[in-house]
């Protein structure tokens, strides 16, 4: 099987983008993080001083290699399932952070108004 689009690749781009970014922010895998990091000391770095699962940029290569084999081997539509839900789920935040945006810059300037 070969990469169907460049969409494709777009929407696995962001789902590894959302998954590095909830095993790092989601407060319930936290303990499941914590409990990786421990099991595995042989990940931890002494010349970076920091743990794989510690490293946003060494997770994402690891999560791009597990999302890359995922759509090699699994059937391509639940494959698609889980990736389009990351994505959508992390396209939703990027609108919940523009307008949170919008509306500070608007309170703003009604505070400067009322100066």
């Amino acid at each position: 099987m070969r990469l169907e689009s460049i969409l494709d690749l777009i929407i696995m781009v962001v789902a590894c983008e959302a998954l590095v970014q909830l095993w790092f922010h989601a407060a319930p895998l936290q303990s499941l993080r914590g409990l990786l990091t421990r099991l595995t000391p042989f990940l931890y770095s002494k010349e970076q001083q920091t743990h794989l699962f510690d490293c946003a940029y060494c997770l994402s290569v690891s999560i791009g290699f597990i999302i890359t084999l995922a759509y090699f081997y699994v059937d391509y539509s639940v494959f698609m399932v889980f990736c389009l839900s990351m994505t959508i789920h992390r396209m939703s935040n990027y609108i919940h952070v523009f307008f949170s945006l919008m509306a500070d810059r608007q309170r703003d300037i009604r505070v400067a108004r009322r100066k």
